[in-house]
């Protein structure tokens, strides 16, 4: 039977466009900003009347519009569209995640990019739900954070991070992922989603090709094929507790931009940053978990062709 896949966008979308623009910090920008900042892009959406040039247009026709390329590959490769739910959309009720919205999924995709400032956290009932989803075969969660850029309180060091990725739509402090690190908390995998790294080129400006462990890239196949990810300006270190690793796998790193200025995480010796984990069956677990960023789904930030690769591997897990 082929897969029915469910993207769950973990933001509480009142909270993200009610912030204030005043503050600059932990909020998406506009869709006026946006396009100010990228002009002459995106002029298309410059109409008022077809275009709401708040937060809700940047969401709607930056953010989610991105995800189209992946739900057609999906379609054409399983025959099922995908479904895509918010959490929490401009009218009641709250989506948590429960039994019945997983009953007709075989694949979870959880794509958290709410900011750590609205609270989301998986409720307990949120998390058994999920346990008992994992129970299942077939089961597959892939948790996507994203960035976490200015976790330090000091100006100083959000400058040095700001420049190293260089992205003008981004403040010195943007807290994204909050959801999915407090969902792989309690299901006991800590993982955490650190700084926002300049992923590497390579000599013709595209993404860099990815390391990987050949073992744990073999044991599941869901990157056969795919040689690259995509060139968003910053990406994170999916840091993993040194007591799981015997528990989760790091199947691939993507290398660090070494043309793009000094970085904490750089000056400490590294090269590369994990970019996407496998925790096997174990425990009351029968499916699979998979850890990465939330953009690997969408289409504008290059690599494309390695990601279609991707999703199909995803659409026929």
């Amino acid at each position: 039977m082929s897969r029915r896949i469910c993207i769950y966008f973990s933001w509480s979308r009142p909270q993200e466009i009610a912030a204030p623009l005043h503050v600059l910090d932990n909020r998406y920008p506009n869709l006026f900003e946006f396009r100010r900042a990228i002009w002459p892009f995106y002029e298309h959406a410059s109409d008022p009347g077809a275009y709401s040039q708040d937060i809700s247009g940047f969401l709607d026709h930056v953010i989610l519009s991105d995800f189209q390329a992946f739900e057609k590959v999906v379609i054409s490769e399983t025959g099922n569209p995908v479904s895509l739910i918010q959490r929490e959309g401009d009218t009641p009720p709250v989506k948590e995640l429960d039994d019945a919205l997983l009953a007709d999924v075989d694949t979870l995709i959880v794509v958290s990019l709410d900011h750590f400032r609205t609270s989301q956290v998986a409720s307990a009932g949120e998390v058994e739900c999920i346990r008992s989803f994992l129970r299942r075969e077939n089961a597959c969660l892939i948790v996507c954070p994203h960035h976490d850029v200015g976790e330090s309180e000091k100006l100083d060091d959000r400058v040095i991070q700001h420049r190293h990725h260089g992205d003008v739509l981004v403040p010195g402090q943007q807290r994204i992922g909050g959801f999915a690190k407090s969902l792989l908390d309690q299901l006991g995998f800590p993982i955490e989603n650190r700084w926002g790294l300049s992923p590497g080129r390579d000599a013709a400006g595209g993404p860099a090709q990815l390391l990987f462990d050949d073992d744990a890239a073999t044991a599941t196949g869901i990157l056969s094929g795919v040689r690259t990810f995509n060139l968003h300006p910053h990406l994170p270190h999916l840091w993993v507790p040194p007591q799981l690793g015997s528990k989760v796998s790091v199947v691939a790193r993507q290398p660090i931009n070494s043309m793009a200025p000094t970085h904490p995480f750089v000056a400490a010796g590294h090269r590369d940053f994990n970019a996407f984990l496998h925790i096997g069956p174990g425990d009351e677990r029968a499916g699979q978990i998979f850890v990465c960023d939330a953009t690997l789904w969408s289409s504008v930030f290059s690599g494309t062709e390695s990601l279609t690769r991707l999703w199909a591997n995803v659409a026929n897990f």
